[in-house]
């Protein structure tokens, strides 16, 4: 896959379907476009191409700055894995959203032999989202390509998009999270010293720093997760939270490989993926009781991993 930062770098104005978003997350709706493009440059013989941004725009010119579900080089390697041929990850700041959408789509002309533009029913360019579907149809008919709509993605009877999925992640939903997704919702992260309170209670953990700064955090509680360490892969029991039986401050992500001993890992990155939400967290009247409890969730999760029909 040819990755550019910038449409001018482009050389030799290549025919190509394009689609262009942030593309947050690749949801299920994202990929139907993705797609949609890729198979409409396959029946024209040309590229597929899609532009995306970097910080997405609702990070920059959102009320409350919306954090991104994945980094830009986890939405990279997503999208070569779609086997798109081009792709464009242009730098997204005020400035630039301050393009008008004819200059948006000057811009594009100039430098791409635009064939078909795909987009969902909703798209729209340029400031202030002046430039929607008509004026994109507008433009399709003066300069000769094709403008291809592909219908919203639904899950449970309403419509997939980024914002929904960040509210369900809020919210620990996670079968609602990963079906709009389509893949498992991961964080990333690196190991980090902690208090050793799980070692002590004879269930070590590993406590996790995530990659990214501002990371969406699913809700706190207990999870079934898979714990990608030293490039293997391991069932496990994650827990977001504040370690109330402790009284402990701060929130942690802590997680317990299942039947792998992976204490003082210190430093080394990893990667959790999420499967099932166990319980809400909650504090113990002793340490008794919050060990039958953590014995308790391992065998949930395994019982929901093997359900699942995952090797434990």
């Amino acid at each position: 896959m040819e990755i550019y930062q910038r449409i001018e770098t482009i050389k030799e104005r290549p025919a190509v379907v394009l689609a262009i978003g942030a593309f947050d997350g690749i949801h299920r709706g994202h990929r139907a476009i993705i797609a949609k493009t890729r198979e409409e440059a396959q029946r024209r013989s040309v590229k597929s191409m899609l532009m995306t941004f970097s910080p997405t725009p609702r990070e920059v010119l959102g009320s409350e700055k919306e954090i991104a579900l994945m980094k830009a080089d986890e939405k990279i390697a997503m999208i070569r894995g779609l086997q798109i041929d081009m792709l464009c990850i242009r730098a997204f700041n005020r400035h630039f959203a301050g393009t008008s959408r004819e200059d948006f789509v000057t811009r594009l002309l100039k430098y791409l032999d635009l064939k078909a533009l795909v987009a969902g029913p909703d798209h729209h360019i340029g400031k202030q989202h002046e430039g929607g579907i008509a004026f994109l149809q507008n433009c399709a008919n003066v300069y000769g390509f094709d403008l291809l709509i592909v219908p919203k993605s639904t899950y449970q009877g309403s419509e997939i998009s980024s914002q929904r999925i960040r509210r369900a992640i809020k919210q620990g939903r996670i079968e609602d999270v990963n079906a709009m997704l389509g893949y498992k919702y991961r964080i990333s992260g690196k190991v980090i010293p902690g208090r050793m309170r799980g070692r002590k209670l004879g269930f070590p953990t590993l406590n996790v720093k995530p990659h990214l700064e501002r990371c969406l955090i699913p809700a706190m509680g207990v999870y079934c997760v898979r714990l990608t360490l030293d490039g293997r892969e391991y069932p496990a029991v994650c827990n977001i939270g504040t370690r109330p039986t402790f009284a402990e401050d701060g929130i942690s992500l802590e997680v317990h490989a299942i039947g792998a001993k992976l204490d003082t890992q210190y430093g080394k990155a990893l990667e959790i993926r999420f499967e099932h939400f166990i319980r809400e967290e909650r504090k113990f009247d002793n340490e008794a009781d919050l060990i039958s409890r953590i014995e308790n969730d391992i065998e949930t999760c395994k019982t929901y991993l093997t359900e699942e029909k995952c090797q434990v």
